[in-house]
């Protein structure tokens, strides 16, 4: 009978979950640094192609802002944590991207898949955040906050989009095609 190899766990202090969830985050901005851009270019309407636009120079300032937590935090690695799901949900934009051809539809898609990021960024920035402020650490729970509190208000502005007319648009055109 073969011996089983002792494993120990690399991450388990919540120091070490932290730095873990910090260089994740890491990689999520870095990866929608390369996203948003073709997101902008296949949005039509142009307040949204601005939304991306302009989402795509705070998501610069978050991954800034990840590299002072990962200092503060005594992370000397290179952020090799790699996050599957936002290349997952990436994946999922760019498929929207290639098949909904209709520019209306492919708006309020884009806006859905926007959201999904937004959602997923979030949770791990609020995850993060409460993992700091339990540790004492505030330089870090604030700049976690900071980027929180943005990626919470870019969720509303592609609600307020969305509900702003672009859903809107898209159902207005499907009933043109239904009375065709």
């Amino acid at each position: 009978m073969a011996k089983k190899k002792a494993t120990t766990s690399k991450y388990s202090t919540l120091h070490e979950l932290l730095i873990l969830k910090l260089q994740t985050l890491h990689d999520v901005e870095k990866e929608l640094i390369k996203a948003l851009p073709k997101m902008a270019k296949a949005a039509t309407d142009p307040a949204l192609k601005s939304a991306f636009s302009e989402h795509l120079e705070e998501t610069k300032t978050h991954e800034a802002r990840i590299d002072q937590a990962l200092e503060h935090a005594g992370d000397t690695g290179k952020h090799k944590q790699k996050s599957e799901a936002i290349r997952g949900l990436i994946k999922d934009a760019q498929w929207c991207i290639k098949n909904v051809k209709e520019p209306r539809a492919r708006d309020a898609i884009l806006i859905a898949a926007a959201q999904y990021v937004e959602h997923y960024e979030m949770a791990g920035y609020g995850a993060a955040r409460t993992w700091a402020e339990d540790m004492g650490h505030a330089e870090i729970s604030d700049l976690l906050q900071l980027t929180l509190t943005e990626e919470g208000n870019a969720n509303k502005k592609l609600t307020s989009l969305a509900e702003g007319g672009i859903n809107e648009n898209v159902a207005s055109g499907m009933e043109e095609q239904i009375a065709l």
